[in-house]
């Protein structure tokens, strides 16, 4: 297996510390507080992270909550990196 960290020719985007698999999970982002939610599908998930993209073509906040369901949550969600509706986001691990 090819260390993306040692391949020049890897874009920044594809340097990642853990395998992404793809997933087509309906979810929505919960940014807290009075702000709506945002539905949201989540097209591929690793470890750390994964890539989401707003369901309706708005625009998903900097930091939100990942839910997949009332009773399963991905983990709070920070933004790296935005391309029109879709995002790649870091994963904290969710509070117990």
């Amino acid at each position: 297996m090819i260390d993306s960290y040692d391949n020049p020719f890897l874009s920044d985007r594809n340097r990642r510390r853990h395998l992404r698999r793809r997933t087509r999970i309906r979810a929505w982002a919960d940014p807290g507080g009075a702000a709506p939610v945002v539905d949201c599908l989540v097209l591929d998930v690793s470890e750390s992270g994964a890539n989401v993209l707003a369901v309706n073509g708005g625009a998903l906040p900097d930091t939100f909550e990942l839910q997949i369901d009332m009773r399963s949550r991905m983990g709070q969600a920070e933004v790296a990196w935005r391309d029109g509706a879709s995002v790649g986001v870091r994963l904290a691990k969710p509070k117990t």
